[in-house]
């Protein structure tokens, strides 16, 4: 939806040359922005947060949610190219908490991975709606490109369940990747596999592409998302959730802090969400 405001003549011609005065300079700092931000896209980061808020407006129903996550890694983080990629596999010890707040439901949960040598282990905390649960876990990394795992799920309310993981990074060039993720239970009732590709076409562009499938014994859903970088500060994609439409937008500001836009549709309803990244 756009505003229209009705200008009167002479502010026009003011405003005109106004925009021929500024113009050179606008361009300059946009050159100088540009710039900037290819250099700035060298330098690592350890410190990951961000907020998200999340709307869906629904037929007999409206209702929102918001989500805060902090994760910070015990070493610096070399992005792939782009501004919210920061390779497929992580190897470096890390800690995160997550707070996720909706209509019907209270969630809190804190996570944490710790490396030695090739080794390491993994440990997770979490609360919904006053039910305690944990995880811990153990897993192997082989060669920088190859990590399983084997976690133990102990819940308040429900049965206990073991987990397996497997994800795999094939580097295909110094930027271009393509990542594979597997995971199950042990009584094999419940799946999830993923994949991304990561490919960078030349200067400041880059194509993404998500795919995924999950299945339990209640239901299955499929997923895909198209992701394309350009100018350093923009990029656009398009994807499906369940066979519904998704339309997403995201504008860096520079290397520290961006905002994604999503359009969800959602059955006879429509998700809209919108995030904001702050990363040091």
């Amino acid at each position: 939806m756009y505003l229209k405001v009705k200008v009167p003549e002479n502010q026009n011609t003011t405003r005109i040359c106004m925009f021929k005065q500024l113009a050179p300079i606008a361009l300059a700092t946009l050159a100088y922005s540009n710039c900037s931000i290819a250099t700035e896209q060298q330098v690592g980061k350890q410190w990951f947060n961000s907020i998200d808020y999340t709307y869906l407006e629904h037929d007999d129903y409206n209702s929102d949610g918001y989500q805060l996550v902090s994760h910070y890694y015990f070493e610096e983080q070399q992005n792939s190219g782009v501004l919210d990629d920061y390779g497929y596999l992580d190897t470096d010890s890390n800690i995160r908490v997550n707070y996720f707040n909706t209509d019907s439901t209270d969630y809190l949960g804190m996570f944490g991975e710790g490396y030695y040598k090739n080794w390491f282990v993994t440990g997770e905390i979490y609360d919904i709606d006053d039910a305690d649960n944990y995880t811990v876990g153990v897993g192997y990394l082989f060669a920088d490109a190859l990590k399983v795992s084997v976690n133990k799920n102990e819940r308040e309310y429900g049965d206990d369940y073991w987990r397996l993981k497997a994800q795999y990074n094939h580097q295909i060039n110094e930027k271009d990747y393509l990542g594979f993720t597997a995971e199950t239970d042990d009584e094999l009732d419940y799946w999830n596999i993923s994949a991304r590709y990561f490919n960078h076409l030349s200067g400041s562009q880059y194509i993404t592409v998500d795919v995924g499938h999950q299945d339990s014994v209640y239901d299955s859903a499929s997923n895909a998302m198209l992701s394309y970088y350009f100018g350093n500060h923009y990029a656009i994609g398009a994807g499906i959730d369940d066979s519904e439409l998704v339309l997403q937008g995201k504008y860096f500001f520079n290397d520290q802090y961006y905002v994604t836009a999503n359009y969800t549709e959602r059955g006879s309803g429509e998700l809209y969400n919108l995030r904001f990244v702050a990363q040091f």
